[in-house]
């Protein structure tokens, strides 16, 4: 799956990613600034696909990219409903998301040449 371009294949790359990062923060993270809120970027990151299509799929999943980011106090503080508002500011992104494509996706997600 992780090789195909499919849209299909795209859309499930995406929701694998975002459940990763969800478990990743649920059971990993300690909290001490590693914990990843769910963004464009992450999860472009992640499953390699396009951030065209990562905004729609997080726009279609609103309410469980907002409801875990604020679980973890993760929400921009000024705008909490808007996803795409969202940053990992000060965190090493590249670090954690390899973490998180080693532990829960077998190493599959990234674009290639990435891990």
């Amino acid at each position: 799956m992780w090789g195909s371009k499919t849209t299909l294949a795209a859309v499930e790359k995406i929701r694998r990613s975002y459940q990763a990062i969800c478990l990743y923060n649920d059971t990993v993270a300690t909290g001490e600034g590693d914990r990843l809120a769910i963004t464009n970027q992450a999860l472009r990151d992640l499953s390699g696909c396009n951030g065209l299509l990562v905004r729609d799929w997080i726009e279609q999943h609103k309410d469980g990219v907002i409801s875990h980011n604020a679980k973890f106090g993760m929400e921009n503080k000024k705008d909490p409903s808007n996803p795409a508002s969202y940053a990992n500011k000060g965190k090493d992104t590249d670090k954690i998301l390899l973490l998180i494509n080693e532990e829960f996706l077998s190493g599959e997600g990234f674009k290639a040449g990435r891990n």
